[in-house]
């Protein structure tokens, strides 16, 4: 069955009317990727921020969400398994930048994953004052997850 051209036009014009309210996961995002989105858009002295977590055991610990779409699907590496292990930072200095990464906790402190973040080389940075900084960044990229599987669900918007 054809459609007529003047049916046509109408849908074309609902459908561009709708599309702008489909929902986040018709987008294909997850909400770690709107998390490290949004976190990044805010903080200029942060150039790479990526998260891992384990989904299933049978997954092992992989990237979730990262600033480099490459990074997402690869196994997690030793900072981020120490990071989680020892619940504790994990920060050393690399290519000129430092790189810290932190355990990431969900609302009831349980470790859920981590959370790396590279930091562009500026005048006075030590790895305390780079560990305080990521301290600060976990804490507020914490405060956005309500669970490890918030994390895999669809963005909201």
């Amino acid at each position: 069955m054809e459609i007529p051209q003047n049916m046509r036009f109408f849908i074309v014009a609902l459908a561009g009317a709708i599309l702008p309210f489909a929902p986040a996961a018709e987008t294909g995002k997850i909400n770690a990727q709107k998390i490290v989105d949004e976190v990044l858009a805010t903080h200029s002295e942060i150039s790479a921020l990526k998260l891992a977590a384990i989904r299933s055991d049978s997954e092992g610990c992989k990237m979730i969400a990262a600033t480099e779409p490459d990074e997402i699907g690869k196994a997690c590496e030793e900072d981020e398994l120490t990071a989680m292990e020892k619940n504790g930072p994990f920060v050393n200095e690399e290519n000129g930048e430092f790189d810290a990464t932190l355990p990431l906790h969900d609302s009831n402190g349980k470790i859920i994953g981590a959370v790396g973040m590279d930091f562009t080389r500026a005048p006075g940075q030590t790895k305390q004052t780079i560990t305080q900084q990521a301290e600060k960044l976990t804490s507020e990229l914490e405060k956005k997850i309500r669970s490890k599987e918030h994390l895999f669900r669809p963005a909201e918007r």
